[in-house]
């Protein structure tokens, strides 16, 4: 977690200026590195669930033991790890979110986040120029294993959101078949069809998420009932006959005019009573500084790596009754303010 400030370091250092406030931002770049690491090393998975002395967790990840306690020391001092009695043991938030035998296992973000700061070293250059030098696809192209670390990150932050946008959604108890747009890692798809036993799936994306959305799909047990289907929607013609189509966090990357030809050949697309569901950032504000500054930091990666923005409700809603539409409906997503689901249904 960031470095934390006790009561009297807030005081002096954030409220009164008596001394640089800006060093625990400048502390908290080496904090993610010193996790990076850790997680790199395989750190919390060696030590699991139970207390383990240093001893073990050096000879588990092969590293030098010196290091590895300082390594230790600073993660006690973030919260990741306890240390009681010459013994170490990971801390809850540890145990929950970074264990790779945890559900909730986030750890793939790190990689993600990794990649995205990289990219941010020409941020100022996107600023003074009004887009960025090179488009964030343009980027993960030089490496496949950016590829692989992008949809891993997206899948943690899909497993983390599904419950609440399935309790949003209600789909039409006919429904049968399920196209999930640039669906990359293939999790919705597979949290969909997983409530609803009807449903058949299909993820439609670039080539490069074919690998990881069918590791994904195979190990959930549902390759009978969910496909990947590799294709440009800018340029080809959708599949017809769906009953659901899924934009999660796709509006965003376009321009006004080709988000409207988009939406467009999704109208032609689904059946009739067929729904859209659009899952992005939506411009809606937060009063929790954290979720404020988390929206700021998404708005500039995306400033950062796309020519399109954030579109508001009233703007999507207009699209999508320019584009056949009828019955748009938002509806908030309270764990992460700031994103918001619009459904939609063709006539």
């Amino acid at each position: 977690m960031p470095v934390q400030l006790n009561l009297f370091e807030r005081i002096a250092l954030l409220r009164l200026g008596k001394g640089p406030g800006p060093m625990a931002d400048l502390m908290g770049v080496l904090a993610f590195k010193a996790v990076m690491t850790a997680l790199r090393l395989g750190l919390f998975d060696a030590i699991g669930r139970d207390a383990k002395t240093i001893d073990q967790i050096t000879s588990a990840t092969g590293t030098d033991r010196a290091g590895l306690g300082l390594l230790i020391g600073a993660l006690e001092s973030l919260g990741y790890v306890r240390i009681r009695r010459n013994k170490i043991r990971n801390t809850f938030m540890t145990q929950n979110w970074l264990l790779h035998d945890s559900p909730s296992n986030i750890s793939a973000m790190f990689d993600q986040f990794n990649d995205i700061s990289a990219r941010w070293e020409y941020l100022d250059e996107s600023m003074r120029h009004g887009r960025p030098p090179r488009l964030g696809y343009e980027w993960l192209d030089q490496d496949q294993k950016r590829w692989d670390a992008y949809h891993a990150g997206l899948k943690s932050a899909a497993m983390m959101l599904s419950p609440e946008i399935l309790k949003r959604i209600r789909i039409p108890r006919t429904a049968e078949h399920l196209l999930d747009l640039g669906g990359s890692h293939g999790q919705y798809s597979i949290e969909f069809c997983k409530r609803y036993p009807r449903l058949t799936g299909v993820v439609y994306d670039w080539p490069s998420a074919s690998r990881i959305a069918m590791e994904n799909i195979l190990s959930t047990g549902l390759s009978g009932r969910i496909s990947f289907m590799a294709g440009d929607f800018l340029k080809d013609e959708l599949p017809d006959g769906q009953d659901i189509i899924l934009m999660f966090n796709t509006i965003r990357i376009f321009d006004p005019v080709i988000l409207k030809t988009i939406l467009v050949k999704i109208c032609r697309s689904l059946n009739h009573g067929g729904l859209l569901v659009i899952m992005d950032h939506i411009g809606k504000a937060s009063p929790s500084r954290f979720m404020k500054a988390n929206a700021y930091f998404v708005l500039l990666e995306l400033f950062n790596s796309t020519e399109g923005r954030i579109y508001t409700h009233a703007e999507i809603a207009d699209f999508l009754d320019q584009s056949g539409f009828s019955r748009t409906r938002y509806h908030a997503i309270n764990h992460s303010p700031g994103l918001g689901i619009i459904t939609a249904t063709k006539p």
